[in-house]
């Protein structure tokens, strides 16, 4: 099985150095935002528009916020699309030879998604670590706030990709798209369902002016990151049996 894993993340190779990249120019840019949010440019532009667009120093954190917690996404986003390693084994031919393996089905399945905690895990610590270094320099944002933002977003990467494994495997080699495509919008479908009559009343407060519903989706990231791990780690075992099943009944797809 560490065969088919090395296998996936060699079919992830090119969003692997994508990722390298963007771990340095979030780095980069990231240091350079909280450095000239306290002493350069954009402390001079927020100390204006407290006082020419009558913004509070609470709404300035907050818009501060919203764009750290914007670089923290990118390196996870590069690493959250795992329907190239499908794309990888239908053009390599990976199906023709797999179902000869000396390797029973589900952990050619599990091989998948350890790949996923591989990728996620490597991101989430690249993650960690940027926050760490930029928690020492700015006041904006807290550690453990950088910490809850980061694992709530794996969690929401990960159940995108175990969700993308499932119709992968549903739909077969050549529908890659389809599974990005009716992944998210199963989530956000889940989403509103289970949140409808407090969408509803955010949005009519938010006709009044009252940005309630943007700070409440913050603070659960934040302050309720655990709820999101658990629904993750449900998804994706449940996911894993799911695969495991389309995988035996459709035979040499893996």
């Amino acid at each position: 099985m560490k065969g088919l894993v090395l296998k996936d993340l060699m079919c992830l190779r090119k969003q692997l150095m994508i990722f390298g990249y963007v771990v340095v120019g979030v780095l980069v840019l990231s240091v350079m935002f909280v450095l000239s949010a306290r002493f350069g440019n954009i402390a001079m532009a927020n100390q204006a528009m407290v006082a020419t667009e009558g913004l509070s120093a609470s709404d300035i954190t907050n818009l501060s916020t919203n764009v750290l917690i914007l670089f923290m996404l990118l390196p996870l986003a590069t690493v959250g699309d795992f329907a190239n390693v499908f794309t990888e084994d239908g053009k390599a031919g990976f199906f023709n030879v797999s179902s000869v393996l000396p390797i029973s089905v589900k952990k050619r399945v599990l091989a998948k998604y350890v790949t996923i905690f591989a990728m996620f895990g490597i991101g989430a610590f690249i993650d960690i670590i940027i926050a760490f270094v930029l928690s020492m320099l700015t006041d904006i944002i807290s550690f453990a706030d950088f910490l809850g933002i980061i694992i709530s977003a794996a969690s929401v990467m990960a159940i995108y990709s175990a969700l993308v494994i499932v119709f992968c495997f549903l739909f077969g080699y050549g529908k890659e798209d389809y599974a990005r495509i009716i992944s998210p919008f199963l989530m956000l479908v889940t989403v509103i369902s289970l949140n409808l009559s407090n969408i509803r009343k955010s949005i009519t407060a938010m006709d009044s002016g009252d940005i309630e519903l943007i700070n409440r989706c913050m603070n659960f990231i934040k302050h309720k990151y655990y709820v999101l791990l658990l629904i993750a780690v449900f998804v994706m075992v449940v996911s894993y049996f799911v695969s495991v099943r389309i995988a035996e009944r459709k035979r040499g797809i893996v």
